[in-house]
């Protein structure tokens, strides 16, 4: 059997044009998470390669779709507005991802605030943004312990399960109501500070205790100038205090990304 005779029964057997649709529909929702969400390497994943990712998972997750492939719309407007609500899922899907990285840079700022070492700053390419040292250790920090401990399988599992919940062809139904769904957002960005206080507690209280305690020498003696003092001291208490902390930022972590892919499932589950 040629290539050509092998081509003509692939063609009779599968409409290529419903085959494209749904590729393109799969990679609405599969790209925004890809590309937003920070333990996937950010921007310094070239494009060519995320796209090479995007792919292969919409190749994965197609016999899970495929049945459903007929119902798919070919005309113009009712195809776009089905991209459209697949875009809409990936961003929701790739902001609740990116929950506890967001609050692991915000407690990293308020670290270095608190310690007076705002000032230096590093470039983070999974933020895409400056950031201060405190932040870029503990963003890198959440990238790898999440990769450890294969967060991102159970992403992709999620990510697989969203197809179920909510078929391509169909949108969202909201289970329990619009309101229950985008409250569960506004609760989640609500647990962005609760989250990054707790990850900066240990230094935010030794920052405080050293403020408090060169107040006290300030009292004692006027004369000594210890807001220069400050300077020299505050930043290795903040150092000391992270590095003896490390241990419990890393099970607090732990502890968030597991309450992360619970919130993200529960979000899928009320969509449906």
């Amino acid at each position: 059997m040629n290539v050509q005779e092998v081509i003509a029964r692939l063609t009779e057997q599968a409409n290529l044009s419903l085959v494209i649709f749904t590729m393109g529909l799969l990679l609405c929702r599969i790209m925004p998470v890809l590309v937003l969400s920070p333990f996937l390497g950010g921007e310094v994943v070239p494009t060519e390669i995320k796209m090479g990712v995007g792919v292969m998972l919409s190749a994965v997750l197609f016999p899970a779709v495929s049945p459903r492939m007929g119902a798919i719309p070919t005309s113009a407007f009712p195809y776009i507005g089905l991209m459209l609500k697949e875009i809409f899922i990936g961003v929701c899907l790739a902001t609740l991802v990116s929950t506890v990285f967001e609050a692991a840079r915000v407690a990293g700022n308020i670290t270095d605030t608190m310690s007076g070492s705002n000032n230096a700053q590093l470039y983070v390419p999974q933020l895409g943004q400056q950031v201060t040292l405190f932040s870029n250790l503990k963003v890198q920090l959440a990238v790898v312990l999440f990769l450890t401990l294969n967060g991102h399988h159970l992403v992709i599992q999620a990510l697989a399960e969203s197809f179920i919940v909510v078929p391509l062809d169909k949108f969202p139904r909201y289970s329990e109501g619009e309101w229950a769904f985008f409250e569960l957002f506004i609760r989640s960005f609500a647990n962005l500070l609760k989250i990054s206080l707790a990850l900066a507690a240990p230094t935010m209280l030794a920052a405080f205790l050293t403020d408090m305690a060169l107040g006290a020498i300030n009292r004692v003696a006027p004369q000594v100038q210890v807001f220069f003092i400050s300077m020299a001291i505050k930043p290795l208490v903040g150092v000391v205090i992270v590095f003896m902390s490390l241990s419990l930022i890393m099970g607090r972590m732990q502890v968030e990304f597991s309450a992360m892919v619970a919130l993200l499932r529960n979000a899928i589950r009320l969509l449906g």
